[in-house]
């Protein structure tokens, strides 16, 4: 979808986390917030969150995170808890993913 015509409205669409929609709740105070646009994705075992983040070195990646009977070592943390981390620490990147 980055490459296609209508790019641009697809990025639009997407929810903001800490901002709007399935993601206003969610990265708040985070270097995700206002950063990840994403769609989110939830049934009884599945987890799942995929979208666009830009790193803190600049670079705009595109992600998928899908968990599936996923079982949280901490029992008061969530699932959804862990997804975020992840997108987080995206968002916190400061490497280069390549040369």
């Amino acid at each position: 979808m980055h490459r296609h015509k209508a790019a641009d409205v697809y990025l639009e669409s997407l929810p903001i986390a800490g901002v709007d929609g399935t993601l206003r709740n969610r990265m708040k105070g985070t270097p995700a917030a206002g950063n990840v646009r994403a769609k989110t994705g939830t049934l009884r075992w599945a987890n799942s969150l995929s979208g666009y983040v830009s790193t803190a070195a600049g670079e705009h990646l595109i992600f998928s995170i899908m968990l599936n009977r996923y079982h949280n070592a901490e029992p008061n943390r969530s699932a959804r808890a862990d997804v975020d981390a992840i997108a987080i620490m995206l968002a916190e990147f400061k490497g280069r993913t390549s040369e």
